[in-house]
């Protein structure tokens, strides 16, 4: 592929550099979404011992540790849902909901957009250095003395013209497929995390709640540490 690009000229070269940062692109979104979902379950199963035995502080320590620098996913919404349990069960769910699609959502959707930028114009510059080609091609011919055209010369003219939509196209498809895989991995993370903030209100709201001491709820050091 990368004799193809250099023989592509200058309009290949470009495209080259496109697909090269689509794969930077792809690779990024997948670690984003796999430390939005790792460890889910074992982190839901020891949230969940901390809020029945009552330790809020510990819950939170939890949703740190879990939530780590990457912040995204299940241990976050966790933590929103400690913050704002005063709220009671209906309207936390309702803040949960919202910070999902309002903030969780959006970021695991970040870049998205720019490889569907990427899949839309990489076989519109392969059609830029198809028309490009083949006005050498012309030239060459208008250019021949009384010997004739030189094989070689448009031969090379149109290569390059084919090259460049062969190019293009075979940066663009992959992308595309690698475009429906990510937004398929986001539905999917969505549909988790709405599962796990149901889940979370069932532990903390239980249908007989247990009597919380005054002494294991979250300090306010606990949430100045968080702001």
């Amino acid at each position: 592929m990368v004799e193809l690009v250099l023989n592509s000229g200058f309009v290949g070269i470009i495209i080259g550099i496109l697909f090269v940062l689509a794969i930077g692109i792809f690779i990024e979104r997948v670690i984003v979404f796999r430390n939005a979902s790792s460890d889910a379950e074992a982190f839901a199963d020891e949230f969940d011992e901390a809020i029945r035995g009552s330790d809020y502080d510990k819950a939170i320590e939890i949703c740190d540790e879990y939530g780590g620098e990457h912040g995204a996913g299940v241990p976050e919404v966790y933590r929103i849902a400690i913050e704002h349990s005063s709220l009671g069960p209906a309207t936390l769910r309702n803040v949960l909901d919202n910070h999902i699609e309002l903030i969780v959502v959006p970021r695991l959707r970040a870049r998205l957009g720019l490889l569907g930028t990427v899949a839309r114009v990489a076989p519109m510059l392969g059609l830029i250095g198809t028309v490009s080609g083949m006005i050498g091609a012309f030239g060459t011919i208008a250019g021949a003395t009384g010997a004739g055209v030189e094989p070689a010369a448009l031969a090379g003219d149109i290569g390059m013209a084919l090259g460049t939509t062969f190019l293009g196209l075979l940066v663009a498809i992959p992308i595309v497929f690698a475009i429906t895989y990510l937004k398929a991995r986001i539905e999917k993370l969505e549909i988790d995390l709405d599962r796990y903030s149901q889940k979370c209100l069932d532990v903390m709201f239980p249908s007989n709640p247990p009597t919380i001491a005054p002494n294991k709820r979250p300090s306010m050091a606990t949430g100045e540490a968080r702001a």
